[in-house]
């Protein structure tokens, strides 16, 4: 009888564990991203599942059309939506369209005297046609 009450009891348990370390939880990350759907509008700056960052340009019954970059729209799912971005979120300014040596790199300097292909370099011939063969007759 002893035994029958500690099984009881490890069971209870169990569930109990269960219900606050799994689905309770996963209920208050539903509600959330429930919350998010319910507040995008155009403008809204969010982030996808893939990290992809974009802006909301309109919102429809199950999808929504993002611009990713000035001129790039995406068509998405609501559900592919995993918050609205904040200003700690995004770590580096607009590209206002012209780059720097910090941006993209040291430029490396290209000796243009230098021929494409070097002298003892040699492109090599096409082969013949599979058809014919190298000859050029059929065999």
């Amino acid at each position: 009888m002893n035994s029958s009450f500690s099984t009881l009891v490890l069971v209870g348990l169990m569930v109990f564990a269960f219900y606050f370390l799994i689905l309770r939880p996963q209920r208050k990350r539903q509600q959330a991203l429930q919350q998010t759907m319910s507040e995008l509008e155009p403008g809204s700056r969010v982030m996808l599942g893939s990290g992809l960052f974009g802006t909301v340009l309109s919102v429809g019954a199950k999808q929504v059309v993002l611009e990713i970059s000035p001129g790039a729209e995406l068509t998405v799912l609501k559900q592919a939506i995993t918050r609205v971005v904040t200003e700690a979120d995004e770590d580096i300014d607009e590209p206002d369209g012209e780059f720097d040596d910090e941006t993209i790199g040291h430029e490396q300097e290209i000796d243009s005297s230098a021929p494409d292909i070097a002298p003892h370099e040699t492109t090599p011939e096409p082969p013949g046609d599979p058809r014919t063969g190298p000859t050029g007759n059929r065999e």
